[in-house]
């Protein structure tokens, strides 16, 4: 029987939800019918220990200049270890309003602008516009679709990459936004070894690290070994666990001690990285008492990836890439026959009145793919798949 209500479909028109306020400012007023399952956020409330948490601080803090105190860092060291297997040094961790900016920061530490960057596409875009804006030069190590239609990496060329003397980073995104892919030791070890072996920083981006569906599991970089930990910076989240992005809240774990001091030097440079108030008490009532919720989420997301796999199942011209982990389904759609990527776009939104993430916003070899956001109420998903099923049978 469930405990929490992930039935409920929401009411967001007219909030400040950025993935429903997309639709006025790509489509414009008048388009109130469109059903956004774009921006990875979720269609869900956060789970009432969280939300309970949040209203015993604001009736009772003082919101003043915070830190992160012991009783925070035990919640995040005790997640990691009872999700992750992983022992967390609260020493080697830093917080940040988000693992972008953490992420950027990190960039600024361990590279120069002129430098070469190796990132993964398709791959969430944010990624490249890191890159772009400080001063970066992307190398594209694009990840292969096989024939099966399972994404692998492409460790020849990763090799030939990380083996040019400007390049010094990797943007690593496990599990793999937009595709799903939860990277296995063996691979992960060998992205490691190669990285080693040239002097490539790894920037491991770990915020869908707690959606590993049944038979996967996410490893995360820094347990394969200290040589391999040393060498990494690990960005992990409550935000997408449990619908908190709104509350500015991330955990960067960096083991090596001088790459915490380039990291604390280059967040100086910009005046700091800071936490929100409501961030650190959400992220502490999350870890600490949410787990519940998250289990029971995690079988919603298995019911609706049974709804999208059967969709893609019974539709001509679409596959679905069967995800590892996230709560994301990345759908190649290039069999339908658009002539243009933007001709398919503008059939989702103006006749199957859906919007979706196109899948040229992660990269070009995205073309003609489309990802669609599964934290959602099930009858939603069903009503935004009926719709491009009978604008498909009316095409």
């Amino acid at each position: 029987m469930s405990v929490y209500d992930f039935d409920t479909i929401l009411e967001r028109h007219g909030s400040s939800s950025a993935k429903w306020h997309q639709i006025v400012e790509e489509m414009g007023q008048g388009n109130e019918d469109v059903v956004p399952l774009s921006v990875a956020d979720m269609e869900f409330k956060p789970a009432p220990e969280i939300v309970e948490a949040i209203v015993e601080a604001a009736t009772h803090d003082v919101f003043g200049y915070d830190y992160a105190t012991d009783d925070y860092f035990a919640a995040f060291t005790g997640w990691m270890a009872r999700r992750h297997n992983l022992a967390v040094d609260p020493d080697a961790v830093r917080l940040s309003d988000g693992v972008m900016p953490a992420i950027n920061t990190a960039l600024r530490a361990v590279t120069h602008p002129g430098d070469k960057v190796i990132i993964q596409r398709p791959v969430y875009y944010p990624f490249t516009f890191a890159c772009e804006r400080n001063g970066l030069t992307i190398l594209d190590n694009t990840l292969r679709l096989s024939d099966e239609g399972r994404y692998e990496m492409d460790f020849d060329d990763l090799e030939a990459k990380a083996a040019d003397p400007r390049c010094t980073a990797i943007l690593l995104c496990n599990p793999h936004n937009p595709v799903g892919r939860v990277w296995t030791a063996d691979e992960l070890r060998r992205v490691g070894d190669i990285c080693l072996e040239h002097g490539v920083t790894v920037l491991c981006d770990d915020i869908h690290a707690d959606f590993a569906h049944p038979g996967h599991r996410t490893v995360m970089f820094s347990s394969l070994g200290e040589r391999y930990a040393n060498n990494a910076f690990e960005f992990t989240a409550p935000t997408k666990t449990f619908n908190l992005a709104g509350l500015l809240c991330s955990n960067a774990i960096i083991p090596n001690p001088e790459l915490r001091r380039r990291f604390d030097v280059a967040a100086e440079n910009i005046g700091g990285l800071t936490v929100s108030h409501f961030g650190l008490v959400a992220c502490q009532a999350a870890y600490n008492h949410a787990e519940p919720w998250l289990d029971e989420l995690m079988v919603v997301l298995q019911r609706n990836l049974g709804v999208i796999r059967d969709f893609a199942a019974r539709t001509d011209g679409i596959r679905l890439i069967e995800p590892e982990g996230t709560y994301l389904a990345w759908l190649d759609c290039r069999g339908l026959g658009f002539e243009t990527p933007e001709a398919q776009c503008e059939f989702l939104r103006g006749k199957a009145r859906v919007f979706l993430d196109e899948g040229s916003m992660f990269g070009q070899c995205g073309d003609y793919f489309e990802r669609v956001n599964l934290a959602c109420p099930t009858a939603l998903l069903e009503r935004v798949l009926d719709r491009w099923s009978k604008a498909l049978s009316e095409r």
